[in-house]
């Protein structure tokens, strides 16, 4: 008896592992699999067929079988952004063609010019080190394809750009800002507009905007401007815009006294050495593209409850300073480091950002605090927080994805835990990290008598 029970275990253990077996090589190159994720943190993803972390994406990414290993334990996948990883198979289900269109394995070419090709991806390599960074976009590498029917806005604190650190501060984890390697970042990510933070307004970092938009015009072909807030002493934090002008237009630039929570006119927009929000009316200069009031904001830094009402009082003041603009136009993006750090405490920052969400659906013309993926834009004690935001009007239409895309060192520790020495972007480029958002380039207001471009 004894011996027919270990015969049927043989045979079960046999029968069992070649289904395993099977259903391991179910997957076929080319074949498109949804991500499932068994926690709420995402699907891991990793550089080899091993354990070797890379970052998290959400449950339900799409992508594309590429090649198989270990007897098909480990897959490797391509995602719609053109980036490769493997995943165990543990994560990937299959799916018909029916219900998730096939990626291909090599992105098609964008309208970009006949000397230039175009491959999605490269994140790993922008974000490692200058030298992969440059590598990365001489060979091609690019977030997002160039497109005329979409417009990338982003906002970035940049940490006291250029020097990259208070003058009291450490240099052991930052470090002056490194031009060269921002420049590859902003060419890698495809923007249009960048609303930065932390820049310093003395002569060397007017001199090094000044090198950084000729360093993009020269090596894009188009010509890339600057605007950095007039007022506050040349050593505190200022807020602007960079953009690329033979895309966007931008004018009637004006410092909004109300998102300083210290001022009280626009007399001294900024009072106590606190930033006002950089205003600019947004026109594509393609026939028929989008245009939109843009505010590019910083507000009051600090874990303290003080400094959490300061904050608060701002979040207040956001109708009174957009109201005087939706008799032009009722479309409106405010952008940029809320500081939403709450009061020392997770479960305070919690309730900020709760607060924040709930409190700007109800400032007119109503706001949503769109989502942002991965959940972090910048880490303090290795530990990833959301500091930064990105506001759009309920009733823009010309917001088609109603996400932000976080990149950066934010993205490739997938907002984990950070331990030991931090990576080279954030001592050499920012705390923080780059969110993109990308707006349809055709102007859907109902509205027709629209100002002409200047």
């Amino acid at each position: 008896m004894r011996n027919s029970l270990t015969f049927i275990s043989l045979i079960s253990f046999l029968l069992v592992g070649n289904l395993t077996l099977a259903s391991a090589q179910d997957f076929q190159v080319g074949q498109p699999v949804i991500l499932e994720a068994k926690k709420a943190i995402g699907v891991p993803l990793h550089r080899e067929p091993s354990p070797s972390y890379r970052r998290h994406v959400p449950s339900g990414t799409t992508a594309t079988i590429q090649k198989m290993a270990q007897d098909g334990h480990w897959v490797s996948v391509q995602l719609a952004s053109g980036d490769t990883s493997w995943v165990h198979k543990k994560y990937v289900k299959t799916s018909t063609a029916e219900s998730l269109p096939k990626i291909p394995s090599t992105p098609s070419a964008p309208a970009l010019p006949a000397t230039s090709t175009t491959k999605l991806g490269g994140e790993d390599e922008v974000w490692t080190n200058k030298a992969q960074c440059q590598a990365a976009i001489k060979n091609g590498r690019r977030m997002a394809k160039s497109s005329s029917e979409k417009l990338r806005v982003s906002t970035w604190n940049l940490r006291w750009f250029p020097v990259g650190a208070a003058p009291d501060q450490l240099q052991a984890s930052a470090e002056p800002t490194d031009l060269d390697w921002l420049v590859c970042a902003i060419r890698w990510m495809q923007v249009d507009i960048l609303a930065f933070q932390e820049s310093l307004a003395t002569p060397e970092a007017s001199q090094a905007w000044k090198a950084l938009t000729s360093k993009l015009s020269k090596q894009t072909g188009n010509t890339w401007r600057s605007q950095r807030q007039s007022c506050g002493r040349p050593d505190n934090h200022h807020v602007g815009l960079l953009w690329n002008d033979s895309r966007v237009a931008l004018s009637q630039f004006d410092s909004l006294w109300q998102f300083n929570s210290k001022a009280t006119s626009s007399q001294y927009p900024c009072k106590s050495g606190l930033r006002p929000g950089q205003y600019a009316y947004v026109q594509s200069r393609q026939n028929g593209g989008v245009d939109f009031h843009l505010i590019a904001v910083h507000l009051k830094s600090g874990p303290t409850v003080l400094a959490v009402e300061q904050r608060q009082k701002a979040f207040n003041r956001i109708d009174s300073a957009v109201a005087p603009l939706l008799n032009k136009d009722q479309d409106v993006v405010i952008l940029g480091d809320f500081n939403t750090m709450g009061a020392g405490d997770r479960q305070s920052q919690t309730s900020e950002l709760k607060y924040l969400r709930r409190f700007v659906r109800k400032e007119k013309p109503g706001f949503s605090d769109l989502p942002i993926q991965p959940q972090c834009s910048h880490y303090f004690r290795g530990r990833g927080g959301q500091l930064d935001h990105v506001l759009v009007a309920n009733d823009m239409k010309e917001i088609a994805v109603r996400s932000v895309q976080v990149t950066g060192y934010c993205a490739l520790a997938g907002c984990q835990r950070i331990r030991g020495d931090y990576p080279l972007a954030y001592r050499r480029l920012s705390d923080h990290c780059p969110l993109v958002l990308e707006i349809t380039n055709t102007d859907r207001d109902e509205e027709l008598n629209k100002s002409p471009l200047p």
